[in-house]
């Protein structure tokens, strides 16, 4: 079923329906100025829901109404191959593409080996995801080691640490000075620390013996009392003390710690003469939390797919590595609880090792696969590039797991890669290589239109077959299967893929449908192309000449472009000077150099011109084409009439079309190809039925002629010092 995108109000274009057929490639030509590249922008934008972007298009001048619109019901993943394409996403370094592995090694083949890989390790996953004890592990043990300043295990004895292994910090009822103070250190550590600060700065407040609160002369047994109070009452060691037993605290009322641990650990915190017991328990602590951690860590790490190559050479050694040994969590993680993690992960372990012989199966597969993935892929590319002439080759390495990186080498320089692609390629390297990678990234992304904006204009005919035949190979991923729709003013891809039937004879199943696009006052309009609109030059310019619906001036343009075509040494033939003459309007017909044409040859001339305009004498052909009657024709329906009258107009004046070509260029050029053979195309659509001008230059090229109407048909002189309003910069 045939669908369409409606764009309207996006530039130069008001409004545009752009009908696509599915799994085809629709070529839509039109000539520059048309509003291709809009087209193909706005379906991006509206697809991809850049909205800010659609509005850019709005067209200069138009009220609030006008809003640019794409309405595109159909196609939802569009990708669109065009200049940004190559300057903004491909080679911003060393290599292709950002993602090298999605685009040239996704396949089905490898997802399904891959999927199998992770079922077979969810059984781990599951164990991680639903013991909520490893998470909270995970989360909890770090604490400790915070607190005492571990590394690796081994407790820190420096700063607050060794304070508090040193006895500070607490036992404080060892020292008999201390006793009065009692109902504030035998309350809980954040409460005694707090207390302890305020304690100390009010020692640092004191003046003399007066007691800073009441003035009353302070006891004697104060200052031994300060004393001891600046030592034990440290808030360094406090801290510490305070984050050792809030953490096993903790840990017991979780279950992760066996409850005498924290009466262990009180007996010895504040007894100096205990401070190798302390520094030793504080150890062990350390050391099976250390243990613990990393391996849940292990565990945790362990992930569907983060099993890399050396993992799986030795798979049996690796699921080892994650068993937790109960007999090094002796002294403080020997819980119930603990006991019960241990007996679960080995189990589970135990039971994957069990299927290991499988799971490397599975990973040698899909290691296999994509080595020839990746060689394929090589092969594939490298051949195209062959047949192209370019002289790299590309190059395609796994880079990690799910990575790969893509880059060139020279054919003569095969270990030296192409360093910053992006400057030391031809521009015709990096459109061509570029459009191979898009396509493979279109077919990545799964799109259901692809977007092609004038891809291959700028090519030779070898780069040309090569590409195309690559773009739509039956045999490989390509595009042989996809909605594509191609925007260009190259005829040449008409001529090879309508008229040629190029995809037919090089055995392509991508049906090819082309259409003629046109922008009439903002309007786009189709028109279809089969291979009976396109008509062999020689015979269309003859068949035009000899329509009795054709005017004078459209029959003596393309009677002279016919002599062109099929006399040889056309210029000093007598046909070819007659007609040239009535171009130019010479009521007497002259030679280049001025000189008058012999009435002999005069006569000959219009002997050959009557074999396809009968009837006719010089001065009829003459009358035919008077600026009069080429003036009238500007209201014309027929845009080529038009044209063709309006360049005949220009060949009556002096300096007129110089003037024009200074003032508007590209006008000048589009109206002077419709006067002369200027391409060497062997076949060409019907200018009748399939003739187009851009709008903008139509207007340009009449109010030009308007300005000057009095002079032209007094046939005046025209120079670039001639009085000419200006109508608009170029």
């Amino acid at each position: 079923m045939d669908k369409y995108i409606r764009v309207k109000n996006c530039n130069c274009i008001s409004d545009a329906t752009i009908e696509i057929v599915e799994k085809s490639l629709n070529i839509k030509y039109g000539s520059n100025g048309t509003g291709k590249s809009t087209i193909s922008e706005a379906i991006y934008a509206q697809a991809n829901n850049e909205t800010d972007r659609l509005k850019d298009f709005k067209p200069y001048g138009s009220n609030d109404n006008s809003q640019p619109t794409v309405d595109n019901p159909y196609f939802h993943v569009v990708k669109v191959f065009n200049e940004d394409y190559v300057n903004s996403y491909l080679f911003q370094g060393d290599e292709f593409l950002d993602d090298s592995f999605q685009v040239f090694l996704k396949s089905d083949k490898c997802d399904s080996l891959a999927a199998q890989i992770e079922r077979m390790l969810e059984e781990l996953q599951d164990l991680i995801n639903n013991i909520d004890a490893i998470h909270n592990l995970r989360t909890f043990l770090p604490q400790y080691t915070a607190a005492v300043k571990a590394s690796d295990g081994t407790v820190s004895r420096r700063g607050g640490v060794a304070e508090f292994v040193n006895g500070n910090g607490g036992g404080f009822n060892h020292y008999s000075e201390l006793k009065a103070y009692k109902p504030f250190y035998s309350r809980d550590l954040p409460s005694v620390a707090k207390w302890a600060k305020w304690r100390n700065d009010g020692i640092k407040q004191m003046c003399g013996n007066d007691c800073p609160f009441c003035t009353n002369i302070l006891p004697s047994s104060i200052r031994s009392q300060n004393e001891i109070i600046s030592k034990v009452f440290k808030n360094s060691a406090l801290s510490v003390a305070n984050a050792v037993l809030e953490y096993v605290q903790q840990a017991v009322d979780q279950g992760y710690i066996l409850p005498d641990a924290v009466d262990v650990l009180e007996s010895y915190i504040g007894d100096n003469t205990k401070a190798d017991e302390l520094y030793a328990e504080l150890q062990m602590l350390a050391k099976e939390t250390d243990y613990l951690y990393k391996k849940i860590e292990k565990i945790c790490m362990f992930k569907p797919m983060n099993v890399t190559h050396a993992q799986l050479v030795n798979l049996e050694q690796s699921l080892s590595e994650l068993v937790i040994e109960e007999r090094q969590l002796q002294s403080f993680y020997a819980t119930d609880l603990i006991k019960k993690l241990i007996y679960h992960v080995s189990d589970k372990i135990n039971a994957l090792k069990g299927k290991t012989g499988q799971l490397k199966g599975l990973f040698l597969q899909h290691e296999k696969k994509l080595d020839e993935l990746i060689a394929q892929r090589q092969d594939d590319i490298n051949q195209f590039f062959t047949i192209a002439g370019f002289p790299y080759n590309f190059c395609l390495e796994k880079d990690g797991e799910k990575h790969a990186k893509a880059y060139l080498v020279p054919c003569e320089f095969q270990k030296e890669m192409v360093v910053d692609p992006k400057n030391r390629l031809s521009w015709g390297e990096k459109n061509a290589f570029s459009l191979v990678m898009f396509m493979f990234e279109a077919i990545s992304d799964n799109a259901d239109l692809i977007v092609l904006d004038d891809p291959i204009s700028a090519f030779d005919e070898k780069k040309k077959f090569g590409i195309i035949r690559r773009l739509f190979d039956n045999k490989k991923d390509s595009f042989k299967e996809k909605t594509v729709l191609m925007l260009t003013h190259d005829f040449q891809p008409i001529i090879d893929y309508v008229h040629g039937n190029f995809f037919t004879r090089y055995g392509l199943i991508t049906p090819v449908h082309a259409s003629f696009i046109q922008n009439i006052e903002g309007s786009i309009c189709e028109s279809p192309i089969t291979m009976n609109d396109l008509k062999n030059t020689v015979e269309l310019t003859k068949d035009i000449v000899m329509s009795s619906n054709a005017s004078m001036a459209v029959k003596i343009v393309n009677l002279r472009k016919y002599v062109e075509l099929t006399k040889p040494e056309f210029g000093t033939s007598a046909i070819y000077e007659v007609l040239s003459n009535v171009i130019h309007g010479r009521q007497n017909p002259i030679y280049k150099d001025g000189q008058e044409i012999s009435a002999d040859v005069l006569e000959q001339g219009m002997r050959e011109v009557s074999q396809y305009i009968p009837n006719k004498s010089y001065t009829d052909l003459i009358n035919g084409t008077s600026t009069e009657i080429l003036i009238s024709s500007m209201s014309s329906d027929d845009l080529y009439h038009r044209i063709i009258s309006i360049r005949l107009l220009f060949e009556r004046v002096e300096g007129t079309l110089s003037l024009l070509r200074k003032k508007y260029p590209a006008a000048c050029k589009f109206v002077n190809e419709t006067n002369h053979v200027e391409n060497d195309y062997i076949y060409q659509l019907d200018p009748r039925k399939y003739f187009g001008i851009p709008n903008y230059y139509l207007q340009q090229i009449e109010n030009f002629i308007q300005e000057n109407k009095e002079t032209i048909l007094a046939g005046n002189i025209l120079t670039e010092n001639t009085e000419v309003d200006q109508i608009g910069d170029n």
